[in-house]
């Protein structure tokens, strides 16, 4: 609901560029303030997930076939100004050609486990930094994410949801990766803080019974980041809520970015978030 990206998009469309765009169904064209319908009366083509359940919850933009914007932010005022988001704009055309073929599973229709899990580039190099690409729910996120773990020493995260549910491939079975988290961070080999979202403290009973210190955010409004930084080095960051519903059912996008001075930038958020959060 932006008016100004919306009124951007409708001036890129009378010059002449090729728009198009994928919704959620029920957040994207039925939310009284959607700014959807002013493109569709423009005559840019949009394609949504109807009313399936889960959720068409990437938030991403490819331009020129050599951009790729992502992060945790909506398109809409909330997104903008009043909850704490993250995004990132890439120069990449091979992790162009990434996002450009997720884009056209879904506007296919293909959504879900549905969607293809073709990744033409899972591993791109950037200038030197190395980018990892994941789509949900067709790929396995959350194995990868215990694989981290595992590596680790220290992590931080800030999570809208964070839920036990959240399970990862261990042996042909099926595992906790809050249970991994809690389990490392008691034995002492992980050293381990989080932020989560007021309204979903709830569900990291686990980690706070097990010593963990978790906080919960000072925003007023919500606290919408999706970030895991692993060994000050390391970012996960995208669309992915960590949780079940993420990693089974909604389409999202993740990327994992191996660069310390950008993991120093998420870094310094993680203190000012945490200078503000409460226990």
């Amino acid at each position: 609901n932006s008016q100004p990206i919306t009124d951007a998009l409708l001036r890129a469309k009378t010059r002449g560029v090729t728009v198009r765009m994928v919704t959620d169904g029920e957040f994207g064209l039925e939310k009284p303030t959607t700014t959807v319908d002013q493109l569709e009366a423009a005559g840019i083509k949009v394609v949504s997930d109807g009313s399936r359940g889960a959720f068409m919850h990437d938030k991403f933009f490819v331009i020129d076939g050599l951009y790729v914007w992502t992060g945790s932010t909506n398109m809409t005022v909330n997104g903008f100004y009043n909850n704490n988001n993250n995004s990132i704009l890439i120069r990449s055309s091979r992790l162009a050609q990434n996002y450009t073929t997720e884009f056209e599973e879904l506007f296919a229709g293909k959504f879900g486990k549905t969607s293809p899990t073709t990744v033409p580039n899972p591993t791109v190099t950037v200038e030197g930094t190395r980018i990892e690409t994941y789509f949900e729910s067709e790929g396995d996120v959350p194995t990868r994410l215990a694989e981290l773990v595992k590596q680790a020493r220290s992590v931080r995260f800030m999570a809208f949801s964070f839920t036990e549910s959240l399970d990862y491939n261990e042996g042909g079975a099926d595992a906790s990766l809050m249970d991994l988290l809690r389990d490392r961070a008691e034995s002492g080999q992980l050293d381990l803080r989080g932020i989560v979202e007021t309204s979903s403290r709830q569900y990291i009973k686990p980690l706070v019974c097990g010593g963990v210190t978790v906080e919960q955010d000072g925003n007023p409004d919500v606290f919408h980041h999706k970030v895991i930084i692993f060994d000050d080095s390391i970012v996960v960051m995208g669309s992915f809520n960590f949780s079940k519903s993420a990693a089974d059912n909604n389409d999202e996008n993740v990327l994992i970015i191996h660069n310390a001075a950008i993991a120093s930038a998420y870094l310094q958020e993680f203190q000012t978030r945490w200078n503000e959060a409460t226990v």
